[in-house]
């Protein structure tokens, strides 16, 4: 008799649950499921002079998470890979690789060039300063 072991698959019910958040998203608040790990958990906040994004990443190295602005999207980028052991083998390996991307649409007055980040304990917190006056370029289109 062979023992084969029981992986568990994904269970309907969180698809539906996925298919329908991701249905009433508004770009901020993007939810996970219990049991799934493809986000980090994040919060953010708004103060009367700047936005705050905290997010969980404990077991990366800070030189592992990489934060980039391009054209108003802000993206969190968090890599680890772990190193294989040759010595015994496996019965069990959950942790291997990880690697999280997160990618938010910054505000209209958010003063992307003055954004600061520090990362302590697993915690990685975003300031993002607030602009006195949101600059917006509107250019009036003439039709014909």
């Amino acid at each position: 008799m062979n023992l084969i072991k029981w992986q568990p698959s994904r269970n309907i019910l969180n698809d539906f649950d996925l298919m329908i958040d991701n249905i009433f998203n508004d770009g901020w608040n993007l939810h996970t499921l219990p049991g799934n790990n493809t986000h980090p958990a994040i919060d953010i906040k708004e103060s009367e002079n700047e936005y705050t994004i905290i997010a969980d990443l404990p077991g990366f190295d800070k030189s592992n998470i990489n934060l980039s602005i391009d054209e108003g999207y802000l993206t969190i980028k968090a890599n680890e890979e772990k190193v294989s052991d040759s010595n015994g083998r496996y019965m069990l390996k959950e942790r291997s690789m990880r690697n999280y991307s997160r990618t938010f649409s910054l505000p209209d007055n958010a003063l992307d060039s003055k954004v600061s980040a520090k990362y302590t304990n697993g915690t990685l917190s975003i300031t993002i300063p607030k602009s006195k006056e949101i600059n917006k370029n509107v250019k009036q289109i003439k039709i014909n």
